[in-house]
């Protein structure tokens, strides 16, 4: 049976809630009139759905009630409460309700939201245990795979620096190439495991400066490779919202792109810059490099997936996948466009506030 705690300092209110829960088959453990109770009695009787007011007796509100019993025993938490005006809905969402009625509500929808949140919170909890596995699963795996890879790389690098003068030129280049195909395989792994860190890496919103981060990333590049010729260009005033280490990482991978499939164009120019598209602001990031086929753009942010062979660009295909995720995370969409020769754009989006 489904245990519910109602938190309600109207004495007559969690009666009458109490009431339409027992008519469909809950057991209401208590019903509490403070944000202090609630917190104490959410650890002690662990139930499965709270039912909490907002606006209660005592030093600590619904909302902050809410916020401490979600983060420290994962209890789906539903507002019922009277008020519906928008600074007390934002308030309520900062604290990840699974469900919001306003008074008075019908008895039909209390049941199908509490049904609602206690589903949401099984798969919530589904979700979360095979994250876990899939973590121990990723860094075994990596450990499985990297030992015979660091011995590989080991002794062949013992080859290469005792036994090279005993060995032919031919044999020399397998070496190298059996060297080469091991770091290869491990940068792989180590991509993969980024790609799967960042799937579920929690996210802080905060105000970015895209510009300003756009232009760190190209003056890195340019200091690694002071040989290179690339043009770049950055548009002042590009703003957005994003959390700071997973939008630069996006960046990194876009500006590194633009970088590499540059790398054989004669006057190579890279351009950051954004356009309104309705009502909303589109980022893109622009080069003049070796472009694709724009039939097979659908392809790029498929993980391993190439246009390009590795000797004549390096890579292995994990960059753009990655991007692709960072950025659906944060709710935006990505897309590009190019052609063979002349160039390629990616275009993103972010959100519009922090909210």
């Amino acid at each position: 049976m489904t245990q519910v705690l109602i938190v309600e300092d109207e004495a007559i209110v969690a009666e009458s809630i109490a009431s339409k829960l027992r008519r469909y088959g809950y057991e209401v453990i208590d019903t509490i009139p403070t944000g202090e109770e609630a917190v104490e009695k959410a650890g002690k009787s662990r139930p499965d759905v709270i039912l909490m007011d907002i606006h209660l007796a005592g030093k600590m509100d619904g909302i902050q009630a809410a916020d401490r019993i979600s983060g420290q025993y994962h209890i789906p938490v539903i507002f019922l409460t009277a008020y519906a005006d928008e600074q007390t809905i934002a308030r309520a969402k900062e604290a990840g309700p699974f469900g919001y009625l306003v008074k008075p509500f019908r008895e039909r929808d209390l049941y199908v939201t509490i049904e609602m949140a206690r589903e949401r919170s099984r798969l919530e909890a589904e979700l979360e245990a095979a994250n876990r596995e899939l973590d121990s699963f990723s860094y075994s795996v990596s450990h499985d795979l990297r030992a015979p890879l660091i011995a590989i790389d080991g002794f062949s690098r013992i080859l290469q620096e005792t036994y090279a003068g005993y060995l032919p030129p031919d044999g020399i280049e397998c070496i190298n190439r059996i060297r080469q195909a091991s770091n290869q395989m491990d940068h792989l792994i180590e991509d993969f495991l980024r790609l799967s860190r960042v799937t579920r890496a929690p996210i802080q919103v905060i105000p970015l400066d895209i510009s300003q981060i756009s232009r760190e990333i190209l003056g890195q590049m340019a200091a690694g490779e002071p040989e290179r010729r690339v043009s770049w260009k950055v548009e002042e005033g590009l703003h957005g919202f994003g959390d700071a280490g997973l939008v630069e990482i996006a960046l990194k991978n876009l500006l590194g792109n633009a970088w590499k499939y540059t790398g054989h164009t004669d006057e190579a120019k890279i351009q950051v810059g954004s356009m309104m598209q309705g009502q909303n602001r589109v980022f893109f990031v622009k080069d003049n490099g070796a472009g694709f086929p724009s039939e097979k753009a659908n392809l790029l942010f498929i993980p391993l997936q190439r246009l390009h062979s590795h000797q004549e660009f390096p890579g292995n295909g994990i960059g753009l996948a990655t991007v692709q995720r960072i950025i659906h995370r944060h709710g935006g969409r990505i897309w590009a466009e190019g052609a063979v020769g002349e160039g390629a754009t990616f275009f993103f989006t972010l959100p519009d506030e922090s909210g």
